[in-house]
């Protein structure tokens, strides 16, 4: 039984890569899986993992993403940090993940943003930041549950766009400074004010 789960999870793993490969020139689109099939990958084990359905491969490849980056922060040892320091070494560990396949992951965030995928964008955002929390070891049970995971949800974002654009150290910065501004600013009201003055446009409506 664990033979063959083991042997599942390569399998999945060998079209993670060529899934990669191919998004990384031409993007995210349904006929990605037809293209899989020529490049070599068994069309039964397509319909067996993901049902001949290409965002059920686009939310493997996000899991994964979830998956190495909670791997990588099991190793850390963050226990004699702060929940602020440690937030901030999670998140800067994500990116560093994100930055080695940066092209595959820039043509994801692009194809998340399409109208069409909003509902995917918001659920995949609010694991991954949630995750974050959890890892950072945050047992927050009120109205700063909610609250953390939204401004940290933004943060984040905005660094993946920093982080496309103008590279990993940029990127890096940005999450420093805009976790330093978070924190001194003193009142919740107008730390919203901040976070939504300094929007992307596209986010607005994501978070609505």
């Amino acid at each position: 039984m664990k033979n063959n789960q083991n042997n599942q999870i390569k399998n999945k793993l060998k079209i993670l890569n060529k899934t990669k490969n191919i998004v990384s020139k031409k993007g995210w689109y349904p006929d990605i899986i037809k293209d899989l099939v020529i490049n070599g990958v068994d069309k039964s084990e397509l319909v067996l993992f993901f049902q001949n359905d290409y965002k059920k491969l686009l939310q493997f490849c996000l899991n994964e993403l979830n998956k190495s980056h909670e791997t990588k922060i099991k190793k850390i040892k963050l226990i004699n940090f702060s929940i602020s320091k440690r937030i901030k070494k999670i998140l800067l560990e994500r990116l560093k993940i994100i930055n080695a396949d940066k092209i595959f992951y820039k043509k994801t965030f692009n194809h998340l943003l399409l109208p069409q995928n909003s509902k995917i964008m918001k659920k995949n955002l609010y694991k991954s930041v949630d995750n974050m929390w959890y890892l950072a070891g945050d047992n927050s049970t009120d109205f700063n549950f909610y609250t953390k995971r939204f401004f940290l949800s933004i943060i984040y974002t905005n660094s993946l766009i920093i982080l496309f654009n103008k590279g990993i150290e940029q990127s890096e910065t940005s999450v420093e400074q805009n976790l330093k501004r978070i924190a001194k600013i003193p009142k919740l009201k107008e730390r919203f004010s901040f976070i939504r003055e300094n929007l992307p446009v596209f986010l607005k409506s994501i978070i609505n």
